[in-house]
């Protein structure tokens, strides 16, 4: 237990250091670390390649969006605000208290998280501020204590989301409905339940002027 808070920092470190790396460099990746300080704080910081922020606020926006560094953070901020979010124990939504974007090669949206309860049973985490590019993966690293320490992907697949339950002492990743899923098959077994009707219906008719 001596040697727990050093080597955590040092892990927490390699990490930023490793995602200045890998991150800035790649637009369809980015990663969600939750964290706490020694005052106490939880923290959020997510971090992926300016290219990444400027390709989804352009998407949204529109070329010529922000003339200025300055309009470009607040675009990113209200972004944020409106593409991601953290539920925990199925009814308390956490809040983000003065989050703050640091622009460079690669940028980082940093946010304290206010109202976390003591104790967390559930976890709904959605992050789509990069939902719009190509094969887009976020990894989730939550760095506290009696939290998950398996780390999560967001993408495509799963809808950017996860939704996690402490269960007997482990943490079990729930199953999201895949909408897109149950539409697509609804449409396969529509089309030719529909082209059978029309059959059967023109052909009545002839049988019937025949």
């Amino acid at each position: 237990m001596h040697f727990r808070k050093p080597i955590l920092q040092l892990f927490i470190y390699c990490l930023i250091l490793g995602s200045k790396v890998i991150f800035a460099h790649n637009p369809d990746l980015s990663n969600i670390i939750i964290s706490k300080t020694d005052s106490g704080q939880i923290i959020l910081q997510i971090n992926s390649s300016l290219t990444a922020f400027q390709q989804e606020i352009i998407y949204i926006n529109g070329e010529g969006a922000y003339q200025s560094p300055e309009e470009f953070q607040n675009l990113v901020l209200n972004h944020f605000n409106a593409s991601f979010s953290i539920i925990t124990n199925e009814k308390d939504t956490l809040q983000f208290k003065n989050p703050q974007v640091f622009l460079g090669h690669e940028t980082k949206l940093v946010t304290e998280i206010i109202g976390l309860p003591e104790t967390v049973t559930a976890i709904h985490l959605k992050n789509e501020i990069f939902k719009d590019i190509h094969n887009n993966q976020s990894v989730v690293i939550f760095l506290l204590d009696d939290f998950p320490k398996k780390k999560y992907t967001l993408n495509n697949t799963n809808k950017h989301q996860i939704a996690i339950e402490l269960k007997d002492g482990k943490w079990m990743e729930l199953k999201t409905v895949k909408t897109d899923f149950n539409f697509k098959y609804v449409a396969y077994i529509a089309i030719p339940v529909i082209a059978l009707l029309v059959f059967f219906i023109v052909r009545k008719r002839k049988n019937i002027s025949s």
